[in-house]
C-alpha cells in the first residue's frame, strides 16, 4: 500500500477517536447533571415537606444544607451552563430563604416549587433531544 492510504487510515482514526471523545464527554455531562440535580431537588423537596408542615426551624436548617450542596455544585454548573440559568436559581433561592426566615407560608411554598422547577430544568435544557435541536 502506498503513503496516502495509510494517511487517509490515519485521519479517519483520529476523526472517529475525536467523535468518540465529544460523544463520550456528552453523556458523562448529561449524567453529571441529573445526578446533581436529583441531589439538590430531594433537598429541596424535604424543605417544601417542613415548610408544608410549618416547622419553620427544620426548613431553616434544611435550606442551609441545600444552600452548601448549591455552593459546590454551582462552581462546576457555571462552567457547563448558561449563567442566566444559574442566576434564576440563585434569585429564586434568595427569596425562599427570606420567605422561611419570615415564616411567609404562602410565599415560601410558591418560591420553593419555582426552584425546584429551576433546578430539574437544567439537565431536560441540556438533554440531546430533538425538541432541544429545533
Amino acid at each position: 500500500m502506498n503513503k496516502t492510504v495509510y494517511y487517509n487510515v490515519k485521519v479517519i482514526i483520529i476523526i472517529v477517536c475525536l467523535l468518540l471523545s465529544v460523544i463520550l464527554s456528552g453523556v458523562f455531562l448529561q449524567y453529571y447533571l441529573e445526578c446533581s440535580s436529583i441531589k439538590l431537588d430531594t433537598s429541596l423537596n424535604d424543605t417544601y415537606n417542613s415548610v408544608t408542615k410549618e416547622k419553620w426551624d427544620s426548613a431553616k436548617k434544611q435550606l442551609a444544607d441545600f444552600e452548601v450542596s448549591w455552593k459546590k455544585t454551582r462552581y462546576f454548573w457555571a462552567m457547563l451552563l448558561d449563567h442566566y440559568e444559574i442566576d434564576n436559581i440563585d434569585n429564586s433561592f434568595i427569596k425562599t430563604m427570606e420567605y422561611i426566615k419570615s415564616e411567609d407560608f404562602s410565599s415560601a411554598v410558591a418560591e420553593l416549587k419555582a426552584l425546584r422547577q429551576y433546578v430539574l430544568h437544567i439537565p431536560k435544557r441540556e438533554r440531546f433531544s430533538l425538541e432541544n435541536i429545533l
